[in-house]
């Protein structure tokens, strides 16, 4: 087993509980944790391991083609497409944080960071 990320990724898009802002949108930085079935430290062939930059397009197409009212729900639907999609996959971790949110306090950032894996038995 051996665990990949991606950190610091960072788009735009439209995504929140009031109208205003899914229609304007905001800033957001994606990190993702991955523990890969792979075999690639042995072999040195990309094809026994999962390319970082496919897992990072499959998140951003989700996260920019999509609108959701929660961060919760955008990084749990991103959560199951890398699993389905990537079969070497056994768990992913999703941290989804919004820059300097809009909100009654003055914070960095606000997010969510959700863990899926896969039942191999």
């Amino acid at each position: 087993m051996v665990t990949l990320f991606v950190t610091g990724l960072e788009f735009y898009a439209h995504h929140g509980v009031p109208s205003e802002e899914r229609a304007i949108g905001h800033r957001y930085i994606l990190d993702l944790e991955l523990d890969v079935d792979s075999r690639a430290e042995i072999t040195d062939d990309v094809a026994d391991t999962v390319d970082y930059a496919a897992v990072a397009q499959v998140a951003l197409d989700i996260a920019t083609g999509n609108q959701f009212k929660t961060v919760e729900r955008l990084a749990h639907v991103i959560a199951e497409a890398l699993l389905s999609k990537f079969s070497k996959l056994d768990r992913v971790n999703v941290r989804l944080a919004k820059r300097l949110p809009p909100a009654p306090i003055i914070a960095e950032e606000l997010g969510v960071e959700i863990e899926m894996g896969r039942n191999r038995n």
